[in-house]
């Protein structure tokens, strides 16, 4: 007797029957003989243990030659988003419990016609990974026989920029290890003629693994691989996704007007507002000639380069950081801010302010290109620029006011010029991602630095060096939305 029927728990269904039979027994009955995508699977292997036949379909049978590499393959008409491939990855590579290396999300239309496409996402092992170019201390390879871009995880020190630099959302930070971990295609298993964890748990065969030229036509790779995704000519992404459906143009990520907000980067934040901040100060020192504003200068660039150690998951790792300084702005950045923090400290010896400032313009051009060379539209030139210039002019401006109250008018004219601008570039239209971010995710947020900037702009008049430390606080305020506001490039779901 089945242990989910009436009978077995003592109920005596009382419902009209049909055809001589019980309506509740025949539902009943006709739900047990429904066979899931799980339970055909299942009952697949039954028939023939020996499991390795059934992958056969999904991987290559012979290794990529010269010049070709793995690469996934996804049929859209075939997944479900059943998720079993979630699972598979997960158990297989003992992630941790908050750790996924694939994903399950969905394409819609939010009007005529009707469209749902469930899709599956990992790392699509590009032929030019944005992870590895923006890695400072070379912990990513591609390798030169698979095409699998692997991570090393003893390298890593966890500085996440390769989070930022991918537009697919793959490498995950791990809090436990404090490091950065992502998909390798299970290139163990693939290395012995086994099939992937995701490939051979999908149910239905959606996910599989072809061989794809290694270089592309730039034409083949210019399209995105979904809509709302990236352009494919940033990183050339292999994967391929595959379905016999007309998707509608008006396709979209179920979650695409979601809004998300992002990590604040706390340590980040900080080093940039007071490495900006140093250079502002150090301008004002060279043109005032005043001893000790260098003293102040000093004091704010050591604070910020102490705060930016705190972003490490493995500071020990650290001093590798120049080992990518070919290709990664990253270490380009730690490389030149470490030669600025040196030119600072030769002022204290009677060195001219003037190489610090040089040092100092370079250093914040670097970190401008860190954030720029990520592509996300909110991290444009202009914008980030702006910004991380503006606070230079601004504490320029204080200092000199701090030293000549001549200076007090133009320090207040360059904080309204900066808030003026930045009330105009996040908008009030509603239907903007930027300006909902600000005023419907973020409100408080962003009134505290808007009223904070007023507050500031007014105490500058009463005491220029109070303004001073206030100003600090306030941008702050200011980097963080900048960070947490950004709309970030991901895959449907990631």
């Amino acid at each position: 007797m089945n242990a989910c029927s009436p009978e077995s728990v003592g109920i005596k269904p009382r419902v009209a029957g049909v055809g001589g039979s019980l309506l509740l027994e025949e539902l009943l009955a006709e739900q047990g003989k429904l066979e899931t995508a799980v339970m055909a699977f299942s009952e697949w292997h039954e028939e023939e243990p020996l499991m390795a036949g059934h992958y056969r379909q999904l991987i290559p049978m012979a290794k990529p030659s010269q010049g070709e590499q793995y690469a996934f393959e996804v049929k859209l008409d075939e997944c479900t988003g059943c998720k079993a491939c979630v699972a598979a990855c997960h158990s297989l590579n003992g992630l941790d419990d908050d750790e996924s290396w694939r994903d399950v999300g969905a394409l819609m239309t939010r009007q005529a016609p009707v469209y749902t496409q469930t899709v599956t996402t990992a790392c699509h092992h590009c032929e030019d990974p944005a992870c590895a170019n923006g890695c400072p201390v070379l912990a990513y390879e591609k390798d030169a026989e698979t095409g699998i871009v692997r991570h090393l995880d003893d390298q890593c020190i966890g500085c996440s920029y390769c989070m930022l630099k991918c537009p697919y959302e793959v490498p995950k930070f791990n809090l436990r290890l404090g490091i950065v971990r992502k998909c390798d295609m299970c290139s163990s298993r693939l290395a012995e003629g086994e099939a992937p964890a995701c490939v051979q748990a999908c149910p239905n065969g959606a996910i599989g693994i072809q061989i794809v030229p290694r270089e592309r036509e730039l034409g083949e790779a210019a399209e995105s691989l979904l809509p709302g995704v990236v352009r494919s000519s940033y990183t050339r992404p292999t994967t391929s996704y595959f379905s016999s459906k007309k998707m509608p143009e008006s396709a979209e990520a179920a979650d695409e007007g979601t809004l998300r907000v992002e990590h604040a980067h706390w340590p980040l934040v900080v080093m940039l507002v007071l490495t900006q901040a140093a250079l502002g100060v150090f301008v004002a020192t060279a043109v005032s000639g005043q001893d000790w504003l260098g003293w102040v200068a000093n004091g704010l660039l050591q604070a910020g380069l102490a705060a930016s150690v705190l972003h490490l998951g493995q500071p020990l790792r650290a001093w590798r950081v120049f080992l990518g300084w070919r290709k990664s702005w990253l270490s380009r950045e730690i490389m030149v801010v470490g030669g600025f923090a040196g030119a600072g400290a030769a002022v204290l010896i009677g060195w001219s302010a003037w190489w610090a400032v040089g040092a100092g313009v370079l250093g914040v051009y670097c970190s401008i290109m860190v954030y720029v060379d990520t592509q996300r539209p909110d991290w444009s030139m202009g914008n980030t620029a702006v910004r991380f210039f503006g606070t230079v002019a601004l504490f320029m401006a204080l200092a000199m006011a701090c030293v000549n109250g001549h200076w007090v008018g133009f320090a207040v004219a360059v904080q309204g010029a900066k808030l003026g601008w930045e009330v105009l570039n996040v908008g009030w239209n509603r239907k903007s991602y930027r300006s909902r971010m600000h005023w419907e995710a973020l409100p408080r947020w962003t009134w505290a630095r808007v009223m904070g900037a007023i507050g500031v702009m007014g105490l500058t008049w009463v005491s220029p060096v109070f303004a001073l430390a206030g100003l600090v606080g306030v941008e702050i305020l200011e980097r963080a939305l900048y960070f947490k506001t950004v709309k970030a490039w991901r895959m449907p779901g990631a």
